[in-house]
């Protein structure tokens, strides 16, 4: 494993890394069992990293622990997501709400660049994933306010899980692309209560329109 000079990474922090993609991605799918042996062939690292790598993603909540000592990715769960989806509706609502009135006339031209990028994407679920989510950053950072940004770090793992599935819905895609126009066109007006209101429907249709198409158990 690669270590750099002037921040030097571990194998562990590397190896953590490549799992937590794959298990986002769903190419470790949810339920999988991890056979130590054959990720430590494949990631071409030594058991020890491996082990490091796994007890971080237990901490994060990503794999879990089987009796026998073996470990699992965590399955996908129904109340797990709505949970999810019903906190994270209310911090988006929040930082729609006080993005409101700070977005630059530079942030607004960001945004209306990222919805037409969207609008001629819509065949890309991975591209809407990255646009969106950079659409959601600007409102973010423009917010300031710093206990959504923890909150919403501390949640996007876990989101990011379901998140994938909602993006391969090709009629959900659209619908966000809809949602995304109307709430920028409130961030316009600066009209925040209608923001807040609109990115909380928005994810909330997400969460919907996601355990619909994918129920979950």
């Amino acid at each position: 494993m690669d270590t750099r000079a002037g921040g030097r990474v571990s194998g562990a922090t590397v190896v953590y890394g490549v799992l937590r993609d794959w298990i986002m991605s769903h190419e470790l799918a949810p339920g999988t069992r991890l056979n130590e042996t054959e990720l430590a062939a494949s990631l071409s690292v030594s058991r020890t990293p491996l082990r490091e790598a796994l007890r971080m993603l237990l901490a994060e909540g990503l794999v879990n622990q089987l009796s026998t000592g073996g470990m699992v990715v965590a399955p996908l769960d129904a109340e797990d997501m709505r949970e999810l989806y019903v906190v994270r509706a209310a911090l988006e609502g929040i930082v729609a709400q006080e993005a409101c009135g700070r977005l630059t006339d530079a942030d607004l031209a960001d945004l209306d660049a990222l919805i037409d990028q969207m609008g001629r994407l819509l065949d890309y679920p991975a591209e809407m994933l990255r646009l969106g989510r950079r659409f959601h950053a600007i409102l973010l950072a423009a917010s300031g306010n710093r206990r959504c940004e923890q909150l919403l770090r501390q949640l996007r793992g876990h989101l990011h899980r379901y998140q994938t599935i909602t993006a391969s819905i090709e009629p959900r895609r659209h619908e966000a692309y809809a949602e995304h126009r109307a709430i920028l066109k409130a961030l316009h007006a600066r009209d925040a209560d209608t923001a807040e209101a609109l990115m909380r429907a928005h994810v909330m249709a997400a969460y919907t329109q996601g355990l619909t198409s994918h129920p979950l158990e």
